[in-house]
C-alpha cells in the first residue's frame, strides 16, 4: 500500500491529537480509555494514519468531500473490510475513519501548525 513505508517520525504527535480531538468525541471509546471499534483489524484511523497525514500534506481543500474521495481511493480500496467496493463497516456507519474523518483532518491540522 503507498505511504510512508515505516518513516513517520512524527506519529507520536499525530497519535496524540488524534487521541485528544477524535477518541475523546468517538461513541467507540470507553470510559476505561479502551477502544471498542467493531473493526476487527482495529481503529482505522490509527493504522492509516500515515496515509492520512500523506492525503492532507497533498490536499489543501476547504471542503471535506475531496478528503472522502481520496481516502476512499487511496485507503479503502486496500482494506480488508471492503469487498466489491462495498465496506459493511462503511454501511452501517461503524467505520471510524469514515464517521471522524473530519475530526482526524483537525488533528492533523494542529500537528502540522505546530511542526512547520
Amino acid at each position: 500500500m503507498p505511504g510512508f513505508g515505516g518513516d513517520f517520525p512524527e506519529r507520536a504527535l499525530y497519535e496524540d491529537a488524534v487521541r485528544c480531538r477524535v477518541c475523546a468525541q468517538c461513541i467507540d471509546f470507553g470510559a476505561q480509555g479502551i477502544c471498542h471499534t467493531p473493526d476487527p483489524e482495529g481503529c482505522a484511523i490509527f493504522r492509516y494514519l500515515p496515509e492520512l497525514v500523506g492525503i492532507a500534506d497533498q490536499m489543501h481543500e476547504l471542503k471535506v468531500e475531496p478528503y472522502v474521495r481520496a481516502v476512499r481511493e487511496r485507503i479503502c480500496i486496500h482494506c480488508k473490510n471492503q469487498s466489491a467496493g462495498r465496506c459493511n463497516l462503511r454501511g452501517a456507519l461503524d467505520c471510524g475513519l469514515d464517521r471522524y474523518l473530519p475530526l482526524v483532518l483537525e488533528a492533523i491540522e494542529e500537528v502540522q501548525a505546530r511542526i512547520i
